[in-house]
């Protein structure tokens, strides 16, 4: 069975959060939460394998003398409390990593640090990849390209915005890479860029410091912030732009914060359209709109401090 997508992974666990009672779920509350995604052909069969997902990423067990009731384990509910708040990515990427498939696929792209991806219309090329994962891996294509947007939503790794590559970028934590080896790396990128007005691009800033520490655009975006809050005064980042070529269909992605998707279905509500909330998963946006520091998107970098 090849995987389901992330946004479908989050849409049921959303799900689970609105009808569990504490940390049990009947299996047929379940079954109502897959069936209420949308229509689905085999509505038994698609239940089981979402199961399967679940139970192999031992977010939930069943136990012999209640087969009818799930129970959400600790994984679950650490995934979730990384969900819920947004600000914790670690126990999401920790979460996801824990399916079997999944893991598996990280470990070939840490293995091959980069992977090019054919276009689509190059059939031959993605049939080559796709026989290569397969005969190494034990991946198929599907389980390929679906995995991609899992590991680049919550940070595994990164989708080049100037070429068709998706590289590692899962060599990071709360301690990993050092503030000062972060700094290090960026002061030089910085001075190996092109500049404006003594200002460079932070975007392709961003791209080369991931690629020399291989970590993820998200784990730059959350080391720039502590970065400016250890060392005021050292750089300056401006929301202004740089004409220059646009990355195209080569985005950041990131998993929403459940927080935003419970306010905006809370607005929903109050207005009282008749219209069903659809939540936004995923956010989607190009690295020339910028990075996200502390909150707020900038676009440029400029180092005030002449080391």
């Amino acid at each position: 069975m090849d995987p389901i997508t992330v946004s479908k992974l989050l849409s049921v666990a959303d799900g689970i959060e609105t009808h569990r009672v504490e940390s049990q779920l009947s299996l047929d509350t379940f079954g109502e939460i897959v069936e209420s995604q949308g229509k689905v052909k085999h509505l038994a069969r698609r239940v089981r394998d979402i199961l399967r997902i679940f139970e192999a990423s031992r977010w939930v067990t069943r136990e012999a003398e209640h087969p009818q009731l799930l129970r959400l384990t600790d994984n679950y509910h650490l995934f979730i409390q990384g969900w819920n708040s947004g600000a914790h990515l670690l126990p999401m990427n920790e979460g996801l990593r824990n399916y079997p498939p999944y893991a598996r696929f990280l470990d070939c792209l840490e293995r091959e640090q980069e992977i090019e991806i054919p276009e689509r219309q190059n059939k031959a090329s993605r049939k080559d990849l796709g026989r290569y994962l397969k005969e190494k891996y034990d991946l198929t294509f599907v389980a390929f390209d679906t995995f991609l947007t899992w590991a680049v939503s919550v940070g595994h790794a990164y989708r080049s915005p100037f070429e068709n590559v998706l590289y590692w970028g899962g060599q990071w934590n709360a301690e990993r890479p050092s503030l000062e080896d972060f700094k290090e790396v960026c002061r030089e990128s910085y001075h190996q860029s092109d500049k404006t007005s003594g200002s460079a691009n932070l975007g392709r800033l961003a791209h080369r410091v991931c690629q020399e520490l291989r970590i993820s655009f998200q784990a730059f975006e959350m080391k720039l912030s502590q970065f400016v809050e250890r060392f005021p005064g050292e750089i300056r980042l401006a929301p202004a732009t740089i004409r220059s070529k646009v990355s195209g269909r080569f985005r950041i992605i990131s998993i929403r914060p459940r927080k935003e998707i419970l306010r905006e279905r809370l607005a929903s509500e109050l207005l009282a359209t008749g219209k069903p909330h659809q939540p936004r998963w995923i956010e989607s946006r190009h690295l020339e709109d910028g990075m996200r520091v502390n909150g707020k998107l900038v676009k440029l970098i400029r180092w005030e401090v002449a080391k």
